[in-house]
């Protein structure tokens, strides 16, 4: 155990006895080791280019950061269910855990940070979450008696997630940081985030999942339901999977020069979106690149722009690059290069201005309108030959 300054200190799982040789069981050491920390604070410093096989679940407590130095985190041939806590998150590899603020006004945990890891849960034992943020119970976050422990003011940089079921999962995160991190082998999703999720940044990020990119819901929270809002992405990619970015309950998203690129249903897709803004991004989808609302026709998108996009189907899978569903209002496309025909539908509206098409110049029209929905085009609208765009249906 070193001191390299007065405020932290590192946590060496080595002086615990941990080997961190791909074989023996670390797990005891690791936990030891945290637990070693005087005054709940330290760095976890685990030793470079190493693995370290563990058997239950890890917990990060308050204040207690990881300097990963390209450390992986493995899951042993056998994992322990049952011997950890009822509270702790259920089959989860690294639990960062969240708290109660402090009279219910201290956000201040900026002190904390994980960087320079990798988690594994094996090809054994992939139905596990790799790294879940948030609430001391993850059953907690749809009962209204949940109580807000969560993850504030922190960074995370540099974390490569593979081999389990949901990659990162964000259960109660605050104002927190996230850059360069990846999901690869992920049987569900690669980012979901469930909960109280409040103005966090991700930055170069790369999410892939067998269902879903990203997915967006939210939670029930003492009788209400409230979505997750103010979290910017910013660069990254999004890919491999049937679905790129699934909202089901959003507000406050932005998604700026991101590249989703897909081979399956929907790029982007979702069911209650509110003020989304997609700018200067890649959008391509070998069926249907975006489709508004495609789930729950109940509930309505409201102020969901695209702006300066390019978007793009095959055309062969599914006849409509977009397709905006009933109730939807305030959908806008704005300087957008787009290869396809959009589709939008009774009782719908919004505007297409200034948007290219950027197949080869045919007759067809390039936007269909049914019954009494109201879409406003924009007389500069053109294709590549300079022709404005037609459209058919009622107005």
């Amino acid at each position: 155990m070193s001191f390299p300054n007065s405020m932290h200190y590192y946590l060496l799982p080595e002086d615990f006895g941990a080997k961190g040789d791909g074989v023996t069981d670390d797990t005891e050491a690791l936990k030891n080791c945290i637990a070693s920390a005087l005054g709940g604070m330290g760095i976890l410093n685990l030793k470079p280019l190493v693995t370290y096989v563990i058997t239950q679940t890890l917990e990060i407590p308050d204040y207690i950061s990881v300097k990963g130095n390209n450390a992986l985190i493995k899951v042993a041939s056998e994992w322990n269910k049952v011997s950890v806590a009822a509270s702790v998150p259920v089959d989860t590899i690294l639990w960062v855990k969240g708290r109660e603020p402090l009279a219910g006004t201290d956000l201040t945990m900026s002190t904390r940070f994980i960087k320079d890891l990798k988690i594994d849960g094996n090809p054994n034992y992939c139905n596990l979450i790799g790294l879940y943020m948030g609430t001391e119970d993850q059953s907690k976050i749809t009962q209204s008696s949940s109580v807000n422990f969560a993850v504030y003011q922190c960074a995370f940089k540099n974390i490569s997630i593979s081999h389990v079921f949901t990659g990162l999962f964000l259960a109660e995160v605050w104002g927190s940081y996230f850059e360069n991190i990846s999901t690869s082998y992920i049987g569900d999703c690669g980012l979901k985030i469930q909960g109280q999720i409040v103005n966090n940044t991700f930055v170069g990020c790369q999410f892939s999942g067998l269902n879903n990119g990203v997915y967006v819901n939210g939670a029930t929270y003492q009788g209400s339901i409230r979505r997750p809002e103010g979290c910017t992405f910013l660069g990254g990619f999004i890919g491999s999977a049937k679905r790129g970015i699934n909202v089901v309950r959003g507000l406050a998203f932005k998604f700026s020069h991101m590249v989703v690129d897909l081979n399956s249903l929907f790029a982007v897709t979702g069911a209650d979106l509110s003020d989304f803004v997609f700018d200067g991004c890649y959008i391509y989808c070998t069926s249907r690149a975006i489709d508004i609302q495609a789930i729950y026709t109940i509930r309505n998108n409201t102020s969901v722009a695209f702006n300066h996009c390019n978007i793009n189907s095959d055309g062969l899978t599914d006849p409509y690059v977009a397709y905006v569903h009933v109730k939807q209002n305030g959908i806008v496309f704005n300087g957008c290069k787009i290869n396809g025909v959009m589709y939008w539908d009774d009782g719908s509206s919004g505007l297409v201005t200034n948007c290219q098409w950027g197949d080869d110049p045919t007759t067809q029209p390039r936007i269909i309108k049914c019954g009494t929905g109201y879409v406003r085009q924009s007389l500069n609208m053109f294709k590549q030959d300079g022709t404005l765009v037609v459209t058919r249906g009622t107005r």
